[in-house]
């Protein structure tokens, strides 16, 4: 039910479906307490809300579905969405091809330089989604540190997110030293973690490189001040 619910509920397009659709059921409702209608009736005509019956009687034939096309059907929604602007991208790509008409040529953009991190990883928070696939990488900034007996070092990271608050668990044993509180740093996930714990974290990951806050515009990619990979 848990998955079912984040399921729904993930972005707050979302969120505000259910609300929607929450209206939507309280108007059904209070419909079937208003005619005394058992779950049967409402499959016939005969027992539909009237123009003589309150406006708010007839909310539940437009929100319900509505509400629930924003919430659980977003996702399919989005998909559908993805795939007919995709195949509107492969026909104009065919299109070109076929009429062979050169591009004309467009100078390389300068990288934008942020003047501390702070302001960089704002930029980045209205950019991106946190990322949890193992195959790519996120975009984050060290939030604090803790020390173990054993000489390990565990960094908190928030990750840049425009829809919440993501907070992960950094390491890299091998480079700790060059890694310092308020840095820029790339992320790679290596496993979720369960909820509640004390530190409040989402997933464990690698810290896979240092930024400088200076983001390039050719490539959508920060430039590099220390690869932690090697």
């Amino acid at each position: 039910m848990k998955k079912l619910w984040e399921y729904g509920t993930a972005k707050p397009v979302q969120r505000l479906g259910v609300i929607i659709l929450v209206i939507g059921l309280l108007s059904l409702i209070s419909w079937m307490v208003n005619r005394d209608l058992s779950f049967d009736d409402l499959f016939d005509s005969y027992y539909f809300p009237e123009s003589r019956d309150s406006f708010f009687f007839h909310l539940y034939f437009y929100l319900i579905p509505v509400g629930f096309l924003m919430s659980w059907g977003y996702q399919l929604i989005f998909k559908i969405k993805e795939w007919v602007v995709n195949d509107k991208v492969k026909e104009t790509v065919t299109d070109s091809k076929q009429t062979k008409v050169k591009k004309p040529y467009i100078p390389p953009k300068q990288n934008i330089h942020f003047k501390n991190n702070i302001a960089a990883f704002h930029f980045a928070s209205q950019q991106y989604s946190a990322n949890m696939n193992p195959q790519k990488m996120s975009f984050g900034i060290v939030q604090d540190l803790f020390k173990f007996e054993d000489g390990s070092v565990q960094f908190i990271v928030q990750l840049a997110n425009t829809d919440q608050t993501t907070l992960v668990s950094g390491l890299n044993d091998k480079h700790a030293d060059k890694i310092s509180k308020g840095n820029l740093i790339y992320w790679g996930y290596f496993e979720h973690v369960d909820k509640p714990n004390i530190l409040n974290i989402d997933a464990i990951g690698h810290i896979l490189a240092t930024l400088y806050p200076e983001y390039d515009p050719n490539n959508g990619k920060w430039v590099i001040k220390n690869d932690l990979t090697k």
